[in-house]
């Protein structure tokens, strides 16, 4: 059984579910993200916290400018760009900035919102079975044309030295993203996973370095036949998993940021961000240029679902 509570933090509406295995909290107010996902039996707590006090953005205000924590979602694109009609759209897209209405019908939560610059509607059916968190996305199309689009699960987790990222087994290289430097090249080079040739020498990509390491790439996957992802925590012995279908959640997009972002010279960000997502790379132009971009049809509907599975693991995981 569920159990869907509701208090304020921050000044905020907040709306807890718990099972009595797994318990997850929700801010409708703040983009409807995901605050907290915590284990219970063990109060592991698997989203990183806020890096700054919770404060309310403004729509197309800059992502690294709040408190860049928890499990947002990122539609129609991740980077600021302009849309095919050259409309602006803003960093981390349009949803994330924006409150969301908040439903709850017997053991469900739903969560949803419209776009600004895109004529859609997105909605979150928010259940819990056992150590799974299973949220079920609806988007529409109001429109009486074509919509280009990405979305992205954008999970900020909460990380430690040594934890390890495991994608699929047919992951042999990644398209670069972003990285620190030109570390493991420039945006469109690809590199190979989980090790991967640097000016340095070899560097595991899937084993995180400390804090202090100065380090921040996003990378993506090519097409995946496998559709799943975990990160693995030695400190607790634990792990969180997102399982997806592939046809329709083609990609994973991969954020790690070991102390190199956005100010390296003060302490950056440590955090992992597994992203499951129907678009590459972050920029929904670079996307449509490279025909990797999703596509909804005229008053036409996607339907997809995310699970989210938080667990105890053997040791092996790590060795």
């Amino acid at each position: 059984m569920t159990v869907i509570t509701e208090d304020a933090v921050g000044g905020f509406r907040r709306v807890t579910m718990d099972n009595r295995t797994v318990r997850v909290r929700f801010l409708p107010e703040l983009g409807a993200k995901m605050t907290s996902l915590v284990r219970i039996a063990s109060g592991h707590e698997f989203l990183l916290q806020p890096q700054r006090p919770l404060r309310r953005p403004k729509y197309g205000d800059p992502f690294e400018a709040f408190d860049t924590s928890g499990f947002d979602e990122c539609l129609p694109t991740v980077s600021a760009c302009r849309d095919p009609s050259g409309q602006l759209l803003p960093d981390h897209g349009e949803l994330w900035s924006v409150p969301w209405h908040a439903r709850v019908s017997g053991e469900r939560l739903h969560l949803s919102a419209s776009g600004r610059v895109l004529p859609y509607h997105l909605t979150k059916a928010i259940r819990l079975e056992s150590q799974d968190v299973v949220i079920d996305y609806e988007l529409v199309n109001d429109s009486d044309s074509d919509m280009k689009f990405l979305w992205s699960a954008h999970p900020l987790l909460a990380v430690d030295p040594g934890s390890r990222i495991v994608l699929p087994a047919e992951v042999k290289e990644v398209l670069i993203n972003y990285s620190l430097h030109d570390r493991l090249g420039k945006f469109g080079n690809r590199c190979r996973w989980p090790v991967a040739g640097t000016h340095r020498g070899s560097e595991r990509l899937d084993i995180l370095a400390p804090p202090t390491a100065g380090l921040a790439d996003k990378v993506f996957t090519a097409r995946l036949t496998d559709g799943s992802c975990s990160f693995a925590k030695p400190s607790s012995g634990e792990s969180i998993s997102f399982r997806f279908d592939p046809m329709k959640v083609p990609y994973i997009g991969l954020w790690t940021c070991q102390g190199g972002w956005p100010d390296p010279a003060h302490g950056g960000h440590y955090t992992v961000a597994l992203e499951p997502c129907s678009g590459r790379p972050d920029s929904l132009c670079e996307a449509i240029t490279r025909g990797e971009n999703d596509l909804l049809r005229p008053r036409a509907t996607k339907n997809w679902t995310l699970r989210l599975r938080v667990q105890q693991i053997a040791q092996q995981w790590f060795c």
